[in-house]
C-alpha cells in the first residue's frame, strides 16, 4: 500500500524526528511512507490502528505496544507473510526518546 498522490500527511516536531530517524536507520527503505513503497518489509502506510495477523495466526493491533515490541525484539510478534528478519535495536542504538518519534511519526502516517 502507498500514499500514491495523496498528500503527505501534516508532521509534528515529534513526528518529523521520527521520519528523519526511519530515514536515517534505514527504516523507510523497507517499510516505506511518505510516497515510497514497502520493499522489503510489511507496509507502515494505513497501518496505524489497525488488526494485523501474526505468523503465528494471532492478531493484534498496530499500535505504540506493537511498534515499540517490533523495534525492540523483532521475533516477539512476526507479521504474517515472508519477510525478510528486522535487526533489533538496542537502547544503546535508538534510545526511547528516538522509538518515541518514530511511534508519533508512524501514528501520524496513519
Amino acid at each position: 500500500m502507498s500514499c500514491g498522490g495523496d498528500a503527505a500527511p501534516e508532521l509534528s516536531a515529534a513526528g518529523q524526528r521520527g521520519q528523519q530517524l526511519s530515514t536515517d536507520l534505514g527504516c523507510a527503505g523497507c517499510h516505506g511512507g511518505d510516497d515510497r513503497e514497502a520493499t522489503i518489509g510489511p507496509d507502515w502506510t494505513g497501518s496505524w490502528g489497525t488488526d494485523i495477523e501474526l505468523d503465528d495466526g494471532s492478531t493484534t493491533t498496530f499500535d505504540a505496544l506493537y511498534v515499540e515490541r517490533s523495534v525492540r525484539s523483532p521475533d516477539a510478534q512476526r507479521r504474517a507473510g515472508d519477510w525478510i528478519r528486522m535487526p533489533e535495536y538496542r537502547v544503546d542504538q535508538l534510545t526511547e526518546a528516538e522509538l518515541a518519534d518514530i511511534v508519533v511519526y508512524l501514528e501520524e502516517l496513519g
